[in-house]
């Protein structure tokens, strides 16, 4: 899986644009199309993982590109998923490995470089961004999955995808967030290499990181203000707790069926 935390900040969902920008919000989505040169972004978002199979069940959908990730094991309704990628037109799966349940079903795999094989950052939940270096060469023709998109891309005669290395496609994604509550401008795989990890916002290039947000007591809400959610109606609906059986089993998959 991708970690959550850096997959909101790139607008890993179909509702979201990178910088924690908001896909419904017009001024957000000419903010960044302003940003990439241009054109329209739809207001309406695409489909989410499981209405992807939904689509590809229904012959909405033709085609699908799976990175990182294993459906055919993770997804609801499995013998739903599995129809739905034998139904499809093309299947890509780009994947570590070939024991993924999924790439029985793939018309064509890509070999990706695990998490040693290549450099990059990650998130964690205290908003401290890390710099994961590259120790070992990837086997055979596997790349990073960054690679892997971005020459893709170039092939198709796509602009704005001429990277060399994934240290340009990190100082792009962090001049997008400029002026943002994710302001990262200031940061570079330089001074992650060189100065060790730090917590967002980052807004310039000498700012040493914010261990704490909201001493102003401004919160990134309309009104500036924090508000507390507590619905009366929330309710363990599971068999009660006794002295004879005080635990409740909490299953994954019910849970978080996202994980394999």
């Amino acid at each position: 899986q991708p970690n959550a935390m850096g997959g909101r900040e790139v607008g890993g969902m179909a509702s979201l644009l990178a910088a924690h920008k908001n896909l419904g919000n017009p001024k957000h989505r000419k903010e960044v199309s302003d940003f990439w040169g241009g054109g329209e972004i739809q207001a309406e978002p695409g489909y989410t993982a499981t209405e992807m199979f939904d689509a590809l069940d229904e012959g909405k959908l033709e085609a699908i590109w799976i990175i990182c990730t294993n459906p055919a094991v993770s997804m609801p309704n499995v013998k739903k998923v599995e129809r739905a990628l034998k139904k499809a037109k093309f299947v890509v799966v780009q994947d570590i490995s070939h024991n993924s349940e999924t790439t029985k079903f793939a018309d064509l795999l890509l070999p990706a470089a695990g998490w040693l094989e290549k450099e990059g950052t990650m998130t964690n939940s205290e908003r401290r961004i890390s710099y994961l270096p590259k120790v070992i060469d990837a086997p055979g023709e596997a790349l990073p999955d960054a690679e892997i998109i971005w020459r893709f891309a170039q092939a198709m005669g796509y602009t704005g995808f001429d990277y060399a290395n994934s240290s340009e496609v990190y100082d792009e994604h962090c001049l997008l967030t400029k002026g943002t509550e994710i302001d990262i401008s200031g940061l570079s795989y330089e001074r992650l290499i060189n100065e060790g990890s730090f917590q967002w916002p980052v807004p310039h290039k000498t700012h040493k990181g914010t261990p704490r947000l909201f001493t102003d007591r401004k919160f990134f809400t309309n009104d500036k203000k924090a508000h507390f959610n507590a619905p009366s109606t929330l309710y363990n609906k599971s068999e009660e707790t006794d002295n004879e059986y005080p635990l409740i089993l909490n299953s994954g998959r019910v849970r978080d069926q996202w994980h394999t």
